[in-house]
């Protein structure tokens, strides 16, 4: 318990390596591990993964702020040994402390942004029914896209292909010859962004969304990553809980539910 804070870090009750995010994120903040089908009173709650368990419905219900763990940006090798992190939502929609008066902590270097007329406009696909998209549907915004754009070309992803009898081109030979990178709320943007390709991203809950300063943005969300190998800054983490307690007491939680209410 930090701050008089009771915490419970709810864990996954099958084998799963989020697990070792919770635990490492829980046990730096004091937190109580429990499992997510068995919630217990606290006055925050972390998972991995953004979905309505039970552990969440009640901290909703009960109106107290969640933080949800989630994949990274970047990582260095091991990319479930390192997770990102918000207050009551996910990516670009979960809150977070300013750290104006921090040091950049670890982030890959910015690449020298690209004449967008030097590459093809890509389209990139995300998981159909994935949370991220918030209820929109993967196919929808597709088309829409191409309706502005029909020159583009369209990357689905990898998870949407049979790969026993179809070969995609490798992300990196993608990310080479782009020359403008289009998403919905897809990670690809915030990749895109750092190699400097000029990205449009359609949903708030992207981490690329509506970026102005690349050097503000890169720095802000190095202090939204960790790894299980570090010691977290709790004090500066545990400084956002009043103001996620507000919102979380208004009732504003990022939605869950893919659009549902």
């Amino acid at each position: 318990m930090h701050r008089g804070i009771n915490i419970a870090a709810y864990l996954r009750s099958n084998a799963s390596r989020t697990n070792e995010r919770v635990t490492h994120f829980g046990n730096n903040l004091g937190a109580r591990l429990e499992t997510r089908e068995q919630p217990v009173a606290c006055d925050l709650a972390i998972q991995a993964g953004f979905q309505i368990s039970p552990a969440m419905a009640d901290a909703m219900a009960r109106g107290i702020p969640i933080i949800i763990l989630e994949n990274p940006v970047w990582h260095y090798g091991d990319k479930l040994a390192t997770y990102s992190w918000g207050y009551n939502g996910l990516n670009g929609l979960g809150m977070a402390p300013s750290c104006a008066d921090k040091e950049s902590r670890p982030h890959p270097a910015l690449g020298t942004p690209r004449d967008p007329k030097e590459g093809v406009d890509i389209i990139f696909g995300q998981v159909p029914d994935d949370k991220a998209l918030r209820g929109k549907d993967n196919d929808e915004w597709i088309a829409e896209e191409l309706r502005k754009r029909p020159t583009a070309e369209v990357r689905p992803h990898p998870v949407t292909i049979d790969h026993r009898f179809e070969e995609q081109e490798p992300f990196e030979s993608v990310m080479a010859r782009c020359g403008r990178a289009i998403t919905y709320s897809s990670t690809v943007g915030a990749e895109a962004l750092i190699r400097g390709i000029e990205t449009i991203a359609r949903h708030p809950g992207s981490w690329a969304y509506d970026v102005q300063d690349r050097e503000e943005w890169i720095k802000d969300l190095s202090w939204r990553h960790w790894s299980t190998d570090e010691e977290i800054d709790v004090d500066w983490i545990l400084g956002g809980y009043e103001e996620a307690l507000e919102l979380s007491r208004a009732g504003y939680y990022d939605n869950m539910s893919n659009g549902r209410d």
